[in-house]
């Protein structure tokens, strides 16, 4: 305690410790009208002179310097702001006192630092100006510059850093972090800054995304980073945190009392003068007799009291008439004193009316704002994004890269590389998707994108959903993950289908097909909200299951198939849209004993193009053009059937015969081809097959012969060792596929 209060005792430092020198807007905005006793002055360090106790500020200081500090109990952080904008929301709080927050803002919309950068979404800013306390997001301002083109070599320029952070300090953590590979992407980095302006140079590696560097810097150094406000201001002595237009009238409060403290002092002087002067211009009147009356009397005192009985003069007047000096004395003199008092008499007068006009006194303080701003005033620094505020998610550092996705039948999923399986030619035994569980079973196989949102339906109907990158990566022989870990599945509950969306778009639609035959649609932004624990997708009759989910557009075709190889072709219009808590409708009369096998959509343009096309790729009387129907049975047979082949028929039917099954086989898998056509007009996509083993087989569509609707197709792949085939799934050929012909049978 002793020492605590030696320290209390120790006075402030001398003033050379504490002078500075001044800018020009500084003294223009600080200094000005100092001494015409605006405010009051206060014993300085010593007792030696007087100090003001504050400065009569012309604009709000506090917001266009800013402030930072501590005290005991307290602390303050108020952002720098812009001084055009500043004097422009003071304007519109002085023409309107009852303005909103929100049209403050539409002058003055946000700080501005002098080191600028970007400040990230206004939410931050809002909340600050609304009650004092906020979270202000601000980026370096970068650019992207090639430096190889042949190469695709490019850097990241920073050219400005946020308020408060060390360019030096700054530049070493981005080296820490390369050179402890936490960073990746980087391969040199440099500062080429001088006196045009701050350039900070990172080049990249080759086929380094900039887009995912950049984020990474965000993320991991002080390139980007926050500002804390906490405005706290001193008011009538105390401290206060106060929002912005609290602010800004708090200062009006000031400023008026300045003015109106200003204009009482040049009144009082102007009042003293304007006494003076008429005495004077008395003198002058009645010259030869003051002049007579002087020379008699023996003193200066004898002579100020014989004016003062004499002419009715105060004391003061006849001093100053005594005080004049003989050449002030020509009529010239005289006419200069009377225009002096006739000034007088006018600034008195209008220094009254401003002291009983607010009005005055407010226009007065624009008028002088507006003089600093117009010879002071630069343009903003800081630019305001309208952005996500500044927050970095985990797939704002993570390629949006293309990705295979396969499913296990007992819930398992693994996340790999495109080109692990490389193309097979039809018949081949094909590769193995790797190391599966005991009596575990391939279900789907399906490509993506890392950002997409995978919609995960189960057969309960329920729908999850997760962002396809959170799906831990693995090799060919891994095992996977279960889906258990990041989807909230009840015990028993199966993933049956799995959709990719990259967009919720409000014309587009879900399908929906369960194992008995009920079909519905249902809009797809209906499921941009998933909450973790899933939502009802369809409303499901005891013993059902949902196994098929498509997306769709009312234009579109849709293509359902039974596992005997009956087909029904209708258009996606003929649905109307459900809600999500609906079971639907009869998609298919189906016989007894037969189940749903599969459903497809055909695209509308697909199917307008086939209505409009002519005839010249008819042969021997059979249309062979696309679109196709791709059908594959559990025995690894397949085949293509022409579109055209099949009639549109509506829901609730028995449906027309697409394939004659071999003997104690069943359809697995129907899907539209021809959607990506190669030069010649023949199919450029690939189909993949899994059998209930776990094997994988990749082969083009094209070697997929075309036949009738009764034929029983080509051998696509060889069964002997691996069951039925389980599942199948389209996706598009991939040019930097390389043909293996290792293991062709």
């Amino acid at each position: 305690m002793e020492i605590l209060d030696q320290l209390m005792l120790i006075p402030p430092a001398a003033m050379r410790y504490t002078e500075c020198r001044l800018e020009a807007l500084t003294e223009a905005m600080l200094l000005t009208d100092l001494e015409l006793d605006t405010v009051d002055f206060v014993p300085n360090f010593d007792n030696s002179q007087k100090e003001p106790s504050l400065l009569p500020a012309r604009i709000p200081t506090l917001l266009l310097n800013g402030s930072s500090g501590i005290a005991v109990g307290m602390a303050t952080n108020i952002p720098p702001h812009n001084l055009e904008e500043l004097v422009d929301a003071l304007s519109v709080l002085i023409h309107n006192p009852e303005a909103t927050l929100q049209e403050l803002l539409e002058y003055m919309p946000g700080p501005d630092f002098p080191t600028g950068g970007l400040i990230m979404g206004n939410v931050g800013i809002l909340e600050a100006y609304r009650t004092g306390r906020g979270r202000i997001i601000v980026r370096g301002k970068t650019d992207v510059e090639e430096l190889d083109e042949k190469i695709k070599r490019t850097a990241i320029i920073i050219k400005e850093v946020p308020y408060q952070t060390n360019k030096s300090a700054l530049v070493e953590k981005i080296a820490e972090l390369v050179e402890d590979k936490v960073l990746e992407g980087i391969s040199d980095i440099r500062d080429e800054s001088d006196r045009s302006g701050m350039r900070i140079v990172i080049e990249l590696k080759r086929a380094s995304d900039p887009s995912i560097v950049l984020n990474n810097l965000f993320r991991l150094t002080a390139l980007q980073s926050s500002f804390s406000c906490n405005m706290v201001g001193i008011l009538n002595g105390q401290p206060k945190l106060m929002g912005l237009k609290e602010l800004l009238q708090a200062f009006l409060d000031f400023r008026c009392s300045v003015i109106e403290r200003r204009a009482r002092f040049k009144l009082s002087q102007a009042q003293e003068r304007k006494h003076i002067v008429e005495g004077i211009i008395v003198g002058l009147d009645n010259l030869d007799a003051i002049i007579n009356l002087i020379k008699k009397t023996s003193s200066n005192a004898s002579a100020v009291a014989s004016l003062v009985n004499e002419y009715n003069l105060s004391e003061k007047q006849a001093e100053a008439l005594l005080d004049i000096t003989l050449r002030k004395l020509t009529s010239f003199e005289r006419k200069r004193f009377v225009d002096e008092h006739n000034s007088l008499m006018e600034q008195i007068s209008k220094l009254n009316e401003l002291l009983s006009s607010k009005k005055l006194i407010f226009e007065l303080i624009e008028q002088e704002a507006i003089e600093l701003k117009n010879k002071f005033g630069t343009p903003r620094r800081s630019v305001l994004e309208d952005s996500n505020e500044g927050h970095l998610d985990d797939i704002d550092v993570i390629p949006n890269e293309e990705m295979l996705l396969a499913f296990s039948e007992k819930g398992y999923v693994k996340r790999m590389k495109p080109n692990t399986f490389n193309l097979q030619h039809r018949g081949t035994i094909g590769k193995s998707v790797g190391k599966m569980r005991v009596n575990d079973l391939m279900a789907d196989f399906l490509v993506c994108h890392a950002h997409d949102h995978i919609l995960y339906f189960s057969d309960r109907g329920i729908v999850y959903s997760a962002r396809a990158y959170r799906i831990p990566e693995c090799t060919r022989t891994a095992a996977g993950t279960p889906l258990v870990q990041f989807l909230s599945l009840s015990d028993g509950e199966r993933i049956t289908s799995v959709i990719p969306v990259s967009e919720f778009a409000g014309d587009q639609y879900l399908l929906m097909l369960t194992v008995n035959g009920y079909i519905k649609k249902v809009p797809l932004n209906v499921f941009s909200a998933i909450r973790t624990t899933g939502i009802i997708a369809i409303q499901l009759v005891p013993g059902d299951e949902l196994r098929w989910v498509r997306r769709c557009a009312d234009d579109d075709l849709v293509a359902i198939a039974s596992q005997n190889g009956m087909v029904i072709v209708n258009s996606c219009n003929m649905l109307r849209a459900y809600g999500r808590n609906t079971r639907g409708v009869v998609s298919m009369r189906l016989k007894e004993g037969d189940k749903m096998a599969s459903m497809d959509i055909v695209p509308a343009a697909m199917f307008k193009d086939l209505q409009n096309s002519s005839g010249n790729s008819e042969i021997q009387g059979r249309d062979l053009r696309p679109p196709w129907l791709l059908f594959i049975s559990e025995s690894g047979h397949g085949k293509r059937v022409p579109l055209s082949n099949f009639r549109q028929s509506k829901f609730n039917r028995v449906g027309l015969r697409g394939y004659k099954l071999p003997e104690d086989y069943r359809l697995a898998a129907v899907f539209v081809v021809g959607f990506s056509l190669a030069e010649d007009g023949e199919s450029d996509e690939h189909v993949v097959l899994v059998s209930q083993s776990g094997t994988i087989n990749r082969i083009k569509v094209r070697d997929v012969s075309i036949q009738s609707r009764f034929a029983r197709g080509v051998i696509l792949m060889r069964l002997e060792h691996a069951g039925k085939i389980q599942s199948a799934s389209l996706i598009s050929a991939a040019t930097d596929d390389v043909v293996n012909d290792d293991i062709d049978v």
